[in-house]
């Protein structure tokens, strides 16, 4: 009974001290890595400015009457610094996330930008692709299902922050879904993809050589006299998600788990085979609400089944020893 209590209140604590940290991406949270800010104020090796024939992108200062000026002087990346976006116009621009960025935010990569655009609404915009092969095949950000430890880009992961992506409402004329019409002002859109780097097997954790996004804009055959897209500041980072994942990647922990917060199921991985898998899953009042012995295994599927929200927190026990306490954020 004691030693319940002991534990009960340390799990307390753990809660009181986590309800102030600020898992809001869209101002950072609490990051694990330095920030890379591409602000175009100077070359950078990760950004490629297609040679396709009129391609329009250009880095400079614009001098447009909706776009006057950047969110960071001096520069932007836009459709033209000074003209309107023609017809019949793809262009597009490339950011190569190489190894040694992936190997710095192999735990999760959350990438934000500033941006205005202003198009001929439902036709003519702007949309971003995704290549995990090199750049060999591409989908849009929000078909994207490819890696295993996807974090869902479009949506706002359950009040974690809202991402101000296009969603699939948002199409243009050539079917892809994208950003269109007119902003009105700076729009700070975010997306994210969780363990990216643990693509090929989650335990191996290797590294694609390159994952690549590309920002393509196009327009139709009708000309509308349109400023076109305008984007600021991209910023690569990664954040404490809560989930274990920081510690594990420091030596503390031996598992960590994903999805975090958790709406169905939650995948656990362990560092190595363990032959006695058991858990306990405690909610805030240190009551034990669900347990379950996996036997031997390296990695296990948690169903959260009809458990309400709210913060839970789950024990591992591997090989009849309590190893790992990780919090869960389990949402409706």
């Amino acid at each position: 009974m004691k030693t319940n209590l002991i534990l009960f209140s340390i799990l307390t604590m753990f809660v009181l001290g986590v309800k102030g940290q600020n898992y809001n991406f869209k101002n950072v949270g609490d990051t694990l890595r330095p920030i890379t800010v591409i602000s175009f104020d100077e070359p950078t090796q990760y950004i490629t400015i297609l040679p396709l024939q009129n391609n329009i992108w250009q880095i400079g200062g614009p001098h447009k009457t909706f776009f006057n000026a950047p969110y960071t002087p001096p520069n932007v990346i836009v459709t033209d610094t000074i003209n309107d976006y023609p017809i019949n116009n793809l262009s597009t621009f490339e950011l190569d996330i190489d190894s040694s960025l992936l190997s710095a935010y192999w735990y999760n990569i959350f990438i934000d930008f500033r941006h205005k655009y202003d198009c001929d609404s439902l036709q003519d915009g702007g949309y971003i692709t995704i290549s995990w092969d090199g750049g060999f095949t591409w989908m849009n950000i929000i078909d994207d299902t490819n890696a295993p430890f996807w974090f869902t880009p479009h949506l706002d992961n359950g009040g974690y922050g809202n991402y101000n992506l296009y969603n699939t409402s948002s199409m243009l004329y050539n079917g892809q879904h994208g950003f269109t019409g007119y902003s009105g002002t700076w729009i700070h859109s975010s997306m994210a993809w969780y363990n990216p780097s643990s693509k090929k097997k989650n335990k191996a954790f290797t590294f694609p050589d390159t994952v690549k996004l590309r920002f393509n804009f196009i327009s139709d055959s009708i000309q509308n006299h349109r400023e076109g897209w305008m984007i600021d500041q991209i910023r690569l980072f990664c954040i404490d998600m809560g989930d274990g994942i920081k510690e594990y990647t420091e030596g503390k922990t031996h598992s960590y788990f994903y999805p975090n917060p958790v709406r169905t199921t939650a995948t656990f991985v362990m560092n190595r085979t363990y032959h006695d898998v058991h858990y306990e899953l405690i909610d805030s009042k240190g009551v034990i609400i669900s347990t379950s012995n996996r036997g031997t295994c390296d990695e296990f599927t948690f169903d959260r089944g009809t458990i309400p929200p709210g913060i839970y927190f789950m024990k591992l026990f591997l090989d009849n020893q309590l190893i790992d306490i990780h919090r869960m954020v389990i949402t409706p």
